[in-house]
């Protein structure tokens, strides 16, 4: 049998059966009984039309199951196979699948099919069954005792279940809507607690950020810029929780003498060489508007480079560092989160502490090359599966956009590299 165990808290999580784990820790062992995840039925949901296939990413697609929606897409393998059954409207003429339309379950969207003799103009309604994701939790008592504590099932983002006073968490069952049996890979025993911020009086800006450095500590004004893609732009959090945000937050908590002043270039779906090929009047051109700013400091973000893998780094990165210091501008490099699994060319959320993605080994080779500082936020994202937290939680839109509390791990590795809070 199969299992998954902690190396700290002396935890060993196993499923026993379909829908049964055994919990052993301390001489204790208990097992519970987990309820598969919630199915909900939905009836004659309204579209005003089938739409004509088109050639662009699944999730932008016009005509999705509305219930599996997440923030600007759909929820991946969230509608049970076999389950929709799609009539036109008014006359409630039962459509084939395969014939008249054609069903994605991957991101849950229709589109006509080409030689249907049904209109794309003509209203549908579309009645289906799907899963939604949840976590369970172990908890321990100050006696000792075991129980399971039922987390709240949601299509895309479910969380942790509360802990009463006195309670330890020491693991969880991650419940996706593709599970139809435990197995090891749903299993997270608590196996470290979430890392410490590293505090040091004598921290990375004070040698590779100078200028800025003795800003912050003299009080002086400083102009930071954060450039990046979505996750700068960040339209889908509150603005208060962008990453650039909370840390310029906490910077000022940090430094209060200091005058600091946030900017932001921030631009959905690019990449970081997108900005150099932008005419002169773009307010994403390089020249003007990132290296222009003559910032004091520039923090980057972009996740969309790991799709170029080293080579971006190789071939741009030097251009943007000579860039920022002809100018006079300190530059923070910071690695990407984690994206969806696929993206990441990972199985399941464990043994994830190595991030595999070959931009993020070339970025920080050449951070400690060329004397950057470097806001490592990646190794955070790969330290969640030991902490209990399966990261593919952790995405407003299933795909790559973090919930607020994934770009706290961005101002937390920055934070690091002033010395902490």
């Amino acid at each position: 049998m199969s299992m998954i165990a902690s190396l700290v808290l002396a935890v060993t999580m196993t499923p026993i059966g379909e829908w049964r784990v055994s919990v052993s820790t301390d001489g204790v062992t208990e097992s519970f009984s987990i309820d598969p995840p919630t199915r909900v039925e939905v009836k004659d949901e309204r579209h005003p039309r089938l739409p004509p296939p088109v050639s662009i990413a699944g999730w932008r697609k016009e005509c999705k199951f509305l219930e599996t929606k997440a923030c600007e897409c759909t929820v991946s393998h969230a509608v049970v196979p076999d389950s929709f059954v799609v009539k036109t409207e008014p006359d409630g003429r039962t459509l084939v699948n395969g014939r008249d339309y054609m069903v994605d379950l991957l991101w849950g969207t229709i589109e006509w099919k080409p030689g249907s003799t049904v209109s794309t103009n003509v209203p549908i309604s579309v009645s289906y069954v799907y899963r939604k994701r949840r976590i369970d939790s172990i908890v321990r008592d100050a006696d000792g005792r075991l129980s399971l504590r039922k987390g709240e099932a949601h299509v895309v983002t479910p969380v942790q279940p509360a802990l009463a006073p006195g309670e330890t968490r020491i693991g969880n069952v991650f419940l996706d809507a593709q599970t139809d049996s435990l197995r090891p890979r749903n299993l997270f025993p608590v196996l470290e607690p979430p890392p410490k911020p590293v505090s040091s009086a004598t921290p990375v800006a004070a040698r590779l950020l100078p200028k800025t450095w003795a800003k912050l500590n003299q009080g002086g004004s400083l102009t930071v810029l954060a450039w990046g893609d979505s996750v700068t732009s960040c339209g889908f959090l509150p603005n208060e929780d962008k990453w650039q945000e909370q840390f310029i937050r906490r910077l000022r908590r940090r430094f209060p003498k200091a005058d600091i002043r946030l900017v932001s270039n921030g631009w959905g779906g690019r990449c970081s060489n997108t900005f150099l090929k932008m005419p002169e009047n773009d307010p994403h051109n390089f020249t003007n508007k990132v290296a222009g700013v003559k910032a004091d400091l520039v923090i980057s973000e972009f996740v969309n480079d790991c799709g170029h893998g080293e080579k971006i780094v190789r071939e741009d990165y030097p251009h943007f560092l000579q860039s920022f210091r002809e100018v006079g501008s300190e530059w923070i490099a910071m690695t990407p989160h984690y994206v969806r699994l696929s993206w990441m060319g990972l199985k399941d959320c464990h043994g994830t502490d190595n991030d595999p993605r070959p931009f993020v080994h070339a970025l920080r080779k050449f951070a400690a090359e060329n004397d950057i500082a470097l806001a490592d936020a990646s190794r955070r994202w790969g330290h969640l599966w030991r902490e209990g937290i399966p990261f593919s939680t952790m995405y407003v839109n299933d795909i790559n956009h973090p919930v607020a509390a994934g770009m706290t791990f961005f101002a937390d590795a920055l934070m690091e590299v002033f010395g902490g809070d």
